[in-house]
């Protein structure tokens, strides 16, 4: 019997798992349809709140002090919120009354509210302004020198009953303003400072039914007068007003509107205002990357051209000469631009396998297959070059050919320091014999030199002093055997670990950043979103600081952080990612592309709220003016077009689909559903087709590309931004 009940227990139990685990999963994929659509605005409680949403465009056309059109006024402007009755205070028409009044005082001469949810601390001034007010009361003081309540206007009464009637009525006195009568409001003093209308005070709160009526006695409360200044800082508010803003405000746009009556204003609602965090915080990294790269990577030649650089260096055959080094005046006062691919700039070659490059090196690695050790008679030491660079009068280049093979038979060789047969680490041993091409060695770590004088001439290339390493320098992933004093001046990067260029990953040293996965194959694709936090300059970084300040900061208050992230960073990397396929050997650091974006939503935004224009096409030409003049601009040196072109375009399809909307009725929620997935998927599109051609299908050779960038006005207009492609070998460039 007792088995019986344990095992239907059991299956009871297991039923019962199973059923609530079936239950889960369509809860919890309603609750994430629930959150997709509360995101894009497209949820049902959107479309219960549409009233709302019409009447907070209302409210932004009476804010302007412009009347809205006939049709409009005609419409129902109730808000559907039921009176409040407080049986213990006032009556329901009093109540219905003062809050009315209340919600048109508290918006001021400019038609703003406050929030429904005050911060902690404005509550505690208001809080603690009241009990200063209870206390003046109690000694009967009728001067007031500091405002101590929000935009409601206060006024003394000499009623004994006061203090305890604001005792026991305290949240009323501080929320909730009333009309006086006109014959009230001569009689009484107003406190003035505040942003409330003349002649408007607070209404003396009647004693509770349940309250005999006298007065009680209240304690006596240290607290001190809040200036004027601290309590009116902690009041204003700087909302954001859609299809206006800062930028609307300077370009004086007028809003259709009529005459908006006191109700209608009773009734308009304001939109949230979000604190602008994302703009904040992407504007102190950038300006902290930017003080890092100064301290550690110093400024550029200033200027529009080029700056040569000269100095006596020694060079491989021990002669001192004038070498010299051409650098690339940077315009922004920044780094320089090997500095810029170094800290993540954009740069094609570092972020793919690039074919002109990769042929360049090919001719570089060919020339020093067919290299060997050239050896001064003097004894003063050897250095790795081609036949060319070794003087037959004066030195010896020791070279294995089928006559005079090597060890083991080899021809390819020899190499200055470094032979199989003295290394041990790694050790030419079978199966891991070195192969018979010099290139393709490796860095031997561990070598023994010969147990022979240096007068002896067998194997001489191990015992002499090698005067040239390898250097990387350029952008190109060029390489030398030079001096130490040589590669400085070039700014490269000097191995002298190293015999040979073919051991060393010049690439890998020139972009930096994180290694690659393969040695071979560039892979930082990362430097699409990395560049968004450098900048050329301080003249760059200035320009996006006050950009971001006064644009981005005013529009993310609109829509959050999360979208401006969104719009910002994906108009940004879509930008860099156009401009390092249609431009992909110029280097580009900044985030114009993303503020681009961000000026597409200013664009967005005019053709959303269309219909509450007065002059919608002046609108739209006023905006578009100044986006053509920056277009332009585009094509002169040290602006990337591309990157403005596309991250404009693409800051446009995001903002379609992310933009807070003014809709209403079921028509416009499926508009904007549709308008939704249409702008998301053309934006995924277009990104995926630009991966692919600079990916599989690389314009490594677009030579009008370069023209929406910069237009040669002069023949040395651009030379500043062209970039000479190395299609040839480098290696002997210096012998």
């Amino acid at each position: 019997m007792s088995v019986s009940m344990d095992r239907s227990s059991v299956f009871n139990t297991q039923t019962s798992q199973t059923g609530n685990s079936q239950t889960k999963k369509p809860r919890y994929s309603q609750r994430a349809k629930h959150s997709i659509a509360q995101f894009f605005g497209v949820s049902e409680e959107d479309e219960r709140n549409a009233a709302r949403w019409e009447k907070r465009r209302f409210r932004i056309a009476s804010s302007i002090g412009q009347g809205l059109k006939g049709d409009i006024l005609q419409r129902d402007m109730t808000d559907g919120m039921p009176n409040i009755t407080d049986p213990l205070g006032r009556t329901s028409r009093q109540i219905s009354r003062i809050s009315s009044l209340t919600a048109y005082s508290d918006r001021g001469a400019f038609g703003h509210r406050e929030n429904r949810k005050p911060s902690v601390f404005k509550m505690s001034v208001k809080a603690i302004t009241a009990l200063s007010g209870v206390r003046r009361d109690a000694r009967s003081k009728r001067s007031f020198k500091g405002q101590s309540f929000p935009p409601g206007s206060v006024i003394q009464t000499p009623d004994a009953t006061r203090s305890m009637d604001d005792a026991f009525s305290l949240v009323d006195d501080v929320f909730y303003d009333e009309h006086p009568s006109s014959t009230e409001a001569r009689s009484q003093p107003t406190l003035t400072g505040g942003p409330s209308a003349p002649g408007w005070r607070r209404r003396p709160p009647q004693p509770l039914p349940s309250t005999p009526g006298e007065a009680l006695d209240m304690p006596d409360f240290g607290l001190s007068k809040i200036k004027d200044k601290v309590v009116q800082t902690a009041m204003k508010r700087d909302k954001r007003q859609v299809g206006v803003g800062i930028l609307g405000r300077l370009m004086k746009r007028r809003l259709k509107s009529n005459v908006m009556t006191k109700e209608v204003k009773v009734q308009l609602d304001d939109m949230d205002d979000h604190r602008p965090y994302f703009t904040y915080w992407v504007t102190f990294v950038q300006i902290v990357v930017f003080i890092v790269s100064l301290a550690v990577y110093g400024i550029a030649p200033i200027g529009i051209s080029t700056t040569i650089e000269a100095a006596n260096v020694r060079m491989p055959n021990l002669a001192m000469q004038t070498e010299t080094h051409v650098e690339r005046d940077n315009l922004w006062i920044g780094p320089r631009q090997a500095d810029l691919i170094h800290l993540g700039a954009k740069y094609s070659p570092c972020m793919r396998v690039d074919i002109n490059l990769n042929t360049a090196i090919g001719y570089d690695k060919k020339e020093e297959s067919d290299s060997a050790c050239c050896i001064r008679n003097d004894g003063s030491g050897c250095v790795q070059t081609v036949k060319a660079g070794c003087s037959e009068v004066l030195s010896d280049w020791l070279k294995w050919t089928r006559d005079s093979p090597g060890p083991g038979g080899r021809t390819s060789g020899s190499v200055c320091g470094q032979d199989p047969r003295f290394c041990s680490n790694p050790s030419s041993t079978p199966p891991f014999e070195w192969p018979p091409d010099i290139t393709d060695w490796p860095v031997c770590l561990d070598t023994a030199k010969p147990n022979q004088s240096l007068a002896s001439q067998k194997d001489k290339h191990m015992n002499c002093e090698i005067l040239g390493r390898p250097c990387c320098f350029g952008i190109q992933g060029e390489c030398i055997i030079t001096t130490r004093e040589h590669c400085d001046l070039k700014r490269g990067f000097f191995h002298d670990e190293a015999s040979l260029c073919s051991q060393v990953n010049c690439f890998q040293e020139i972009c930096g950043m994180i290694p690659f996965a393969n040695p071979k194959s560039p892979d930082q694709f990362y430097r699409l979103w990395t560049s968004l936090f450098l900048h050329g300059g301080l003249v760059h970084l200035v320009i996006t600081v006050a950009f971001q300040m006064w644009i981005m900061r005013d529009l993310e208050k609109l829509m959050g952080a999360i979208r401006t992230t969104i719009i910002y960073i994906g108009s940004g990397v879509a930008g860099n990612l156009a401009s390092c396929t249609f431009i992909p050997y110029q280097v580009e650091a900044g985030p114009s592309g993303a503020q681009f974006g961000i000026a597409a939503c200013l664009l967005v935004e005019v053709i959303q709220s269309y219909q509450m224009y007065k002059h919608p096409h002046w609108a739209l030409l006023k905006l578009c003016l100044p986006l053509l003049c920056f277009f332009i601009l585009g094509l002169l040196p040290w602006f990337d077009n591309w990157a403005h072109i596309f991250g404009f375009f693409f800051g446009f399809l995001l903002a379609f689909a992310l933009m807070p909307y003014i809709t209403f009725g079921h028509f416009d929620r499926r508009r904007k559903i549709i308008t939704i997935l249409v702008c998301l998927g053309a934006a995924i599109g277009l990104f995926t087709l630009l991966v692919i051609i600079f990916y599989v299908a690389p314009l490594t050779d677009c030579n009008w590309c370069i023209y929406l960038n910069c237009i040669p006005f002069t023949a040395d207009f651009c030379e500043n931004m062209a970039v000479e492609l190395k299609k040839n070998a480098t290696y002997s460039t210096y012998i």
